[in-house]
């Protein structure tokens, strides 16, 4: 089933927040499908990135991302997530390609925080290039550790 990626539009979020909202990610985070979507309606509002992977099944794939903030120089992907039916197919990487390409070439490097008990994430993110450089012990919720992870950018 090859996927899609593409801008989402508002009319994309309910069915998108539907499809993730049963990820361990977001259940973690007390987040239902209505919730999400709402954080997504909010993305696009603001003109942040968000980015959808699709197949003939629907909505499969999300990569959320600011192009610039991260210490005023780097690119800041918030979330990245895929239908658990979809992992290990390639889809990861094309969504995580998508939010690089789609940031430029930022002075700062690519950022993002995965959680500490999100194994699989951090050595994902490992085998592309991040490193861990930092912790933020309960940043989003209480007993959570968000892990920093960083790829400088490639200079020519």
């Amino acid at each position: 089933m090859p996927a899609v990626i593409r801008p989402a539009t508002p009319e994309d979020l309910a069915a998108l927040a539907t499809a993730l909202a049963p990820l361990p990610l977001f259940k973690a985070y007390g987040l239902e499908a209505p919730a999400l979507a709402a954080r997504f309606r909010g993305a696009l509002e603001r003109g942040e990135g968000l980015l959808m992977a699709t197949d003939e099944s629907g909505p499969v794939g999300v990569c959320w991302f600011l192009t610039r903030g991260t210490f005023g120089t780097g690119a800041y992907l918030r979330t990245l997530a895929i239908r658990e039916d979809r992992h290990g197919s390639g889809l990861g990487a094309q969504l995580l390609a998508a939010y690089e390409a789609g940031c430029g070439e930022p002075s700062g490097g690519y950022f993002l925080l995965t959680s500490d008990f999100n194994e699989g994430a951090q050595r994902f993110y490992q085998r592309h290039g991040y490193r861990q450089v930092g912790q933020l012990p309960g940043f989003a919720v209480p007993g959570v550790t968000e892990l920093v992870f960083w790829k400088p950018r490639v200079r020519g």
